[in-house]
């Protein structure tokens, strides 16, 4: 169970148990005060029980309960707000109340956390158990109106909290994906990086298997800037961006770590298997046949093959790789490749 999951099922719980909770003070608070006399006094204590059972099975059990469990609990809740309107004095000839109600309470919190059939189905089992619970109470006429009225505010709220808490949950999601992307490239950003490597180091340390970092920046590109503009070196970098997603296995990461700066994490794979990748990039930027900008890359390596390091370890490593390179390469200048008249055009 990942950390996210776990944070939402302590969430659910918390709230879960505050709720019936908050059902057994106020039921509890219904016996103490002032009531008609006809009301069923065993039934409501039984109701203030379960509900504070019911809680105290939410606290305890925390986010270890499964979605099972929770359906299972408001289920039960169904129960108590039914055995709640039986005992509310009705049956035995006193005025009718409003328990009712608090079937809104059991579809609310159904509605924020479960799943569209799953919440189907704790509608429907409200609709069952309030219809049994009218024929226990026998109000005559008007129980088919009454449960009309109570199935149809209960069925509404259910299709209008889950219809919002969709919205929510896709807004969110919507903009995780935008912290963890990078805007003009489509690749993911360091902070995407950072979450991937996490997983892939502890993969590796299950495995044994080495991870490989590549760093990569394009040649010259303050020059493509300064010449041809600041648009001609974004479609550079998406025209990278794109070759990569070509070149790449279906495992490796790219990222964008800012300005021409490119870094890609590559599971499974050391210095030697890491630099033949590297070296297709490079020589797939550098191509005029696909019809984008050609460039001209530099790289360097790192891999952890004996052990995992930390991410800010194999990336010191892989700048340092291509610092050396960079300086035997070209004397510790930027690279003399002429910049291509596709350049200008593009």
């Amino acid at each position: 169970m990942d950390t996210r999951t776990t944070r939402t099922g302590d969430h659910q719980a918390r709230n879960g148990a505050l709720l019936f909770g908050g059902a057994s003070v106020v039921t509890l608070l219904g016996l103490v005060l002032p009531h008609e006399a006809a009301v069923d006094v065993p039934g409501l204590v039984a109701v203030v029980a379960g509900s504070a059972l019911l809680a105290l099975v939410l606290v305890v059990a925390g986010g270890r309960l499964n979605q099972v469990g929770y359906s299972v609990v408001i289920a039960l809740g169904t129960l108590l707000v039914s055995v709640a309107v039986v005992s509310n004095g009705e049956r035995s000839g006193g005025p009718a109340g409003y328990d009712e109600l608090y079937y809104l309470w059991v579809v609310f919190y159904a509605a924020y956390y479960l799943r569209r059939r799953s919440l189907a189905l704790q509608v429907a089992l409200i609709a069952v158990a309030y219809g049994i619970t009218l024929a226990l109470i026998d109000p005559g006429p008007i129980a088919t109106s009454r449960w009309l009225t109570v199935i149809g505010l209960v069925t509404g709220g259910a299709v209008v909290v889950r219809l919002l808490t969709e919205h929510v949950e896709q807004l969110l999601a919507d903009l995780d994906t935008a912290a963890r992307t990078d805007r003009l490239t489509g690749l993911g950003n360091r902070r995407a990086l950072e979450e991937d490597f996490r997983r892939e180091a502890a993969r590796a340390e299950r495995t044994g298997e080495p991870i490989a970092l590549v760093l990569i920046d394009l040649n010259r590109f303050k020059d493509i800037n300064d010449l041809y503009g600041h648009a001609a070196g974004d479609r550079a970098l998406v025209g990278v961006a794109e070759r990569m997603r070509l070149v790449l296995r279906a495992s490796d990461v790219a990222a964008r770590i800012g300005g021409d700066e490119f870094l890609l994490l590559l599971p499974n794979a050391d210095v030697a298997s890491a630099t033949a990748i590297a070296l297709r990039l490079t020589t797939a930027a550098a191509s005029r046949e696909d019809g984008a900008t050609p460039v001209g890359l530099s790289f360097g390596v790192a891999a952890c093959e004996d052990g995992v390091e930390s991410l800010d370890d194999l990336m010191r490593r892989a700048d340092q790789a291509l610092y050396e390179k960079k300086r035997a390469r070209y004397g510790g200048a930027a690279s003399s490749t002429p910049l291509s008249a596709p350049m200008a055009r593009r």
